[in-house]
């Protein structure tokens, strides 16, 4: 489960470090009720969407950062060369890199759960985040006779984990403390988001590719 609960307790509890926070929730796991039904228990997206409106408490706390680069993937269209020398073709692109996270739940700016894992990000590691970038470039590139060509980018990229703490000011699925564990995020490198690469490619037009656009 990406999250547990522990045993009902008095709100006036103190707070703990990480450390005794990890040790509890694997502790709760382990003694969790066998006959325990999904519906006795909150989905990870109730719990998100309840940051910042029923909680008195919604916060992220970070474990770790780094940074890479996506996947190689092909930008814009492929321009084909039909004629009997080496021609320039301007290739228009636009590529949209959106946030995403290993619980599949979608990202927006707007929600109060995203905001606070933003803040955490960058009080802790010194980096912005965003739900969602967009990034829109013109290239010219020689395509030889008798050839296709593309470009390929590989997006510059950053990703956060960590666990999500809420209190709620009265009992929520019987419970006023709840944890989001093994929380991890992917998106853009909003700091540096020319890092990764983009490279042109070029292969020989196949006969069929000829007909349909050599015609």
């Amino acid at each position: 489960m990406a999250f547990v609960r522990l045993k009902t307790a008095s709100r006036k509890r103190p707070l703990r470090t990480a450390g005794a926070v990890a040790a509890l929730a694997l502790g709760a796991s382990l003694m969790a009720v066998p006959q325990a039904s999904a519906a006795d228990s909150p989905t990870t997206k109730q719990l998100l969407d309840a940051c910042g409106k029923t909680t008195d408490l919604c916060e992220f706390h970070a474990t770790s950062y780094w940074t890479y680069t996506g996947p190689t993937h092909q930008v814009g269209s492929t321009a084909f060369n039909c004629a009997s020398q080496t021609n320039q073709h301007r290739i228009d692109w636009s590529d949209t890199t959106g946030s995403t996270n290993t619980f599949g739940i979608s990202i927006s700016a707007s929600y109060k759960w995203f905001e606070v894992f933003t803040v955490e990000v960058e009080a802790s590691y010194s980096h912005s985040w965003q739900a969602s970038h967009t990034d829109t470039e013109s290239n010219t590139v020689n395509v030889p006779p008798g050839y296709k060509g593309w470009l390929e980018r590989g997006t510059a990229k950053q990703q956060a984990k960590g666990w999500y703490e809420l209190h709620f000011g009265k009992r929520y699925y019987g419970h006023y403390i709840w944890y989001i564990n093994n929380y991890q995020s992917s998106g853009i490198n909003a700091d540096n988001p020319t890092g990764g690469f983009v490279n042109f490619k070029d292969a020989k037009m196949t006969s069929g590719e000829r007909s349909a656009h050599c015609g």
